[in-house]
């Protein structure tokens, strides 16, 4: 405060806050992303367990169409001590059959999201490393199936190949290896521009070795985040089939063909549609907190590791 005199006015100095320290934020980022894999972890192990012991878990056979688990209108019944979920409209037990529709429907996904994996790795790194017309008609190949509505394109090969697992399959490999492989070629085409990707090569690396040794084990990290996304969005896809009509058929229980067989029932009896929705949010979640957690790109940019090109392409 400056000094009182004729004609002088207070003035009230208020000191600067102290700053924060430095890579606080980032610190605070990383913790809640590690906090978000965790959570993440937990329920998907859960999840899995329960698919895996399905056979041990599961309390009655989910196929078993039972006059019991009818009630005296001849329609399902609510959840009860017997019926912890309560049953669908042949009397099968709903909990059994959530049980082993999210192994049909998680099973189904992740081997579809790996498959696709698989391919969009290859056609990423073959499109980046290419100096010739053959990575530009990869890549031209990649846009065309970007550019196919995803849930569209399952529609048709489920109904052409016919409704069961393996038509499921192909149909959600068809749907996500596009997506992969942009994401794949993205990164492969800012690693190797980088320093030591330009050393190896003029130390006489083959092409072969450079995409093995040097590109792909940078390109895993993102791509594999985006891939446990894609699981998420497989399970969503499968239930939407499923309530179409055009997933996995009766007998055979997934979460989509549940959802659309107890649409009928949804005034009466709500659980029907609620319990698989909660089942497959709960999925989505875990899914979606462990892909969150693997895309570290802060990391990277506080560590100096990222340039603003590449951090363009992750952040598509």
């Amino acid at each position: 405060m400056s000094d009182r005199g004729p004609g002088r006015t207070a003035v009230l100095t208020i000191p600067d806050a102290p700053p924060l320290p430095e890579g606080a934020p980032v610190a605070r980022e990383q913790g809640e992303r590690r906090l978000g894999v965790r959570i993440g972890v937990v329920l998907l192990v859960l999840i899995a367990f329960v698919c895996v012991a399905a056979p041990l878990v599961a309390p009655k056979d989910p196929y078993r169409e039972n006059v019991a688990g009818l009630g005296p209108d001849g329609g399902p019944q609510g959840p009860s001590l017997e019926w912890p979920l309560g049953t669908d409209g042949k009397g099968r037990d709903v909990l059994s059959r959530l049980i082993y529709g999210g192994r049909v429907t998680f099973g189904a996904c992740a081997l579809a999201i790996a498959l696709a994996t698989l391919i969009g790795l290859a056609i990423g790194l073959l499109a980046a490393s290419s100096e010739s017309a053959a990575g530009n008609v990869l890549m031209r190949m990649t846009d065309i199936g970007l550019a196919i509505p995803g849930l569209l394109l399952a529609a048709a090969l489920t109904s052409v190949l016919g409704s069961g697992v393996p038509s499921l399959i192909v149909a959600l490999v068809a749907v996500f290896w596009a997506p992969l492989a942009r994401v794949t070629y993205g990164q492969a085409v800012v690693v190797k521009e980088r320093p030591f990707v330009e050393a190896a090569r003029s130390l006489g690396a083959g092409r072969i070795r450079i995409l093995v040794v040097e590109i792909t084990p940078h390109v895993l990290p993102i791509l594999l985040a985006y891939a446990a996304l894609s699981v998420g969005w497989a399970a969503l896809f499968e239930s939407s089939l499923g309530f179409l009509g055009l997933g996995v058929q009766e007998p055979t229980s997934s979460i989509g063909s549940m959802l659309g067989s107890g649409l009928p029932y949804y005034r009466l009896h709500p659980g029907l549609i609620v319990f698989p929705a909660l089942y497959l949010g709960m999925f989505v979640t875990a899914t979606t907190l462990i892909g969150e957690g693997l895309r570290t790109p802060h990391r990277r940019v506080a560590a100096g590791k990222t340039t603003a090109a590449e951090m363009k392409v992750i952040g598509r």
